[in-house]
Parts: structure tokens; C-alpha cells; sequence
């Protein structure tokens, strides 16, 4: 049986606008996987559900059947729950999260309190257990 993938996400405001971050760690490995984007624009529930998007697509690609999604935005979580309904902005974003949802064996969003002040990595890391992490690098960057 495969190992059950932990992705947290986490989007935050800022002044070059949103941070959008996903945290990947399968059940069990001590090492973590942190995937950042940054927004010029939008807003950050926008962002919360492109954190989704950019975690449950990667999950997908690492081939995970089961998987549990830390969301720090207390909204998104009830609305993909169903208890309310998406803003009318991200309605096509909330359709693609609950498309992605679907395409595994198991999959659960819950909700991952985290303070305010700390940035996206560090609300997404919050959710899984410290250790080695390894971001994703533009190819330019990781030959120089």
C-alpha cells in the first residue's frame, strides 16, 4: 500500500503582492518537498485556491492515490466541504480543486491554524514535520 502524501498549502499578502506556497511530504519520510509562487496581483483567496491547484497537481504527478490537504484559510476549507458557497471570482478555481480532489483513491481537506505573522513557507511547513527541505529551482538558477 502507498504511503499517504501530506500537502500544505498557505497564501499570504504581501507588498509585491501573494504568496502562494504548497508543502509536499509523503506518510512517513523526514524530508519535505516546498513548491512557491508569487502573485503580482490578486487576491488571497484566489491565491489559497491556486495553492490547491499547484499541491494537488504536483501530487498528482508524483503518482499519490492517497492525500490530505492542510489549507490555512478557514473559508476555503468550508466551502470545499460545502458548508458555503465560493465568491463568484473563484468559482472556476473551486471547480478545478474539487476536479483534482476527486482524481484520488482518498483525499481530505482540513483546516491548519496557523499565526498570522508568519510567511507562506513557514504557515505551509507548519502543517508537516521539520526537516530537510527541497525547493524547486528555475533551471538557470540550479546550473549557476
Amino acid at each position: 500500500m502507498k504511503p499517504t502524501l501530506h500537502v500544505a498549502t498557505a497564501a499570504r499578502a504581501g507588498i509585491e503582492g501573494v504568496t502562494l506556497t504548497a508543502v509536499l511530504r509523503w506518510d512517513g519520510a523526514g524530508s519535505r518537498r516546498v513548491i512557491a509562487r508569487r502573485q503580482r496581483h490578486g487576491n488571497v483567496t484566489a491565491a489559497a485556491y491556486r495553492a490547491i491547484v499547484l499541491g494537488l497537481t504536483e501530487a498528482r504527478r508524483l503518482r499519490a492515490r492517497t492525500v490530505i490537504v492542510y489549507v490555512d484559510d478557514p473559508d476555503v476549507v468550508a466551502q470545499l466541504d460545502g458548508a458555503g458557497s465560493p465568491p463568484p471570482a473563484v468559482v472556476g478555481l473551486y471547480l478545478q480543486v474539487r476536479a483534482l480532489l476527486n482524481a484520488f483513491r482518498s483525499a481530505q481537506v482540513r483546516y491548519n491554524a496557523v499565526p498570522a505573522g508568519d510567511g507562506a513557507v513557514g504557515a505551509a511547513g507548519a502543517a508537516v514535520d521539520r526537516g530537510p527541505v527541497y525547493t524547486d529551482l528555475p533551471l538557470w538558477a540550479a546550473a549557476s
